[in-house]
């Protein structure tokens, strides 16, 4: 009995030393997590909505200037495609279409609509109206300094011989801006779309959180980059209440992305909106 004691002494005291050094690494682990969470953001990934590491209170929101005006982004993640990816927090003034139709349609009365024949493939969005404006007069409104942070990001689209026959088929195309898509947006899966890219936790089951307005609160309908692959015309949209698609010549909201790089510098500013310390970039540092 003696020499069972006596050999369990060395193993509690071990046991001990274990406890303790544990809980010493705990604590510094918590007072790592808290210098962290306190220290003030300087990058713009600091802010984005995924990063676990910064305290929920903190905004994830950026005002960029298009045509010298602030305007709000939310930054959604750090990681698209090691890039943070910024939205639009506002639809675009001015309502647009995916493609202007190919094969107008005049009424008895004048009033003309839009007619897609199927071989015009209206909804690829490849080299698209959308795809063209977004990557040259929108992304020309932008400031020199967004200019000089943003990254080309690599998206996955739907392939032209899946629209239609309702393929599954997709490849990447690289652009600077560009709309979500339906996946991204966190909409549920369905067999007349293509899977485009992964889900965005900022959307994750709630359709309350894609709805979004104009600036001046009015909520309006707005373009996805995904296609209904059911017809050759038909892309989606995320409607007020509900997901829905419609003909791509139809004039509706628009809410361009863009990924900028990791480590550009951020600060606060309160001279946009009064009374308010908002995030900026900060064009004193370079990216």
């Amino acid at each position: 009995m003696m020499q069972t004691s006596s050999m369990s002494k060395p193993r509690m005291v071990l046991i001990i030393k274990i406890l303790v050094f544990s809980f010493v690494l705990l604590v510094l682990c918590g007072l790592i997590l808290m210098f962290i969470r306190m220290r003030p953001p300087a990058t713009i990934a600091d802010i984005a909505y995924d990063r676990i590491t910064r305290s929920r209170t903190t905004d994830f929101r950026i005002f960029i200037q298009e045509d010298g005006k602030y305007v709000p982004y939310l930054v959604l993640t750090a990681n698209y495609g090691g890039n943070v990816l910024l939205l639009r927090e506002h639809l675009m003034d001015e309502l647009r279409p995916i493609n202007h139709s190919l094969n107008p349609v005049e009424t008895w009365s004048g009033w003309v609509w839009g007619g897609w024949a199927w071989q015009d493939y209206g909804a690829y969005y490849p080299n698209s109206y959308m795809d063209n404006f977004l990557n040259a007069e929108f992304k020309d409104t932008l400031c020199d300094s967004v200019i000089a942070a943003m990254v080309p990001s690599n998206i996955v689209v739907t392939a032209k011989d899946s629209i239609g026959p309702t393929g599954r088929d997709s490849y990447t195309i690289t652009r600077y801006v560009f709309l979500l898509s339906h996946r991204e947006l966190g909409v549920p899966n369905s067999s007349v779309a293509v899977p485009e890219g992964e889900r965005l936790r900022f959307f994750r089951n709630y359709h309350a959180r894609r709805v979004a307005n104009h600036a001046d609160g009015r909520a309006n309908p707005y373009w996805t980059r995904t296609p209904n692959t059911w017809g050759t015309s038909n892309v989606f949209a995320i409607g007020v209440d509900m997901v829905g698609s419609g003909a791509a010549d139809g004039l509706i909201g628009v809410r361009p992305a863009f990924a900028i790089c990791r480590s550009t510098a951020i600060t606060t500013s309160t001279d946009i909106i009064s009374g308010q310390a908002v995030f900026v970039l900060d064009t004193g540092n370079a990216y």
